[in-house]
């Protein structure tokens, strides 16, 4: 079945469907085929394992991605009203280096 994987640092990484896993004492063991691990991950290095359906995954990152998109506009707004007060400050300094 195919999961995220959240690393302790906050990296994300997705598994499709062909990755088998378990977790035995912490450890995380990853392979193509059950009980033949080709990957170990420590306990201290990962934190998060969420288990679903790719294609189910696929559509809800896709949701979360276009409601990020507004967002980045509105960071967009905000840099021009930075801009404006910008301006109104060189305007200032150009009185002060005239006086």
């Amino acid at each position: 079945m195919a999961f995220k994987l959240t690393y302790t640092d906050g990296q994300e990484a997705l598994y499709d469907d062909d990755t088998a896993w378990e977790v035995d004492d912490g450890v995380l063991k990853m392979g193509r085929t059950e009980g033949d691990w080709t990957v170990l991950v420590s306990p201290g290095h990962w934190a998060v394992i969420e288990v679903g359906n790719a294609e189910k995954r696929a559509e809800s990152d896709d949701e979360s991605k276009a409601g990020d998109s507004g967002d980045e506009s509105n960071d967009e707004d905000d840099e021009d009203d930075n801009s404006d007060d910008d301006k109104s400050e060189d305007s200032h300094g150009g009185k002060d280096k005239d006086s």
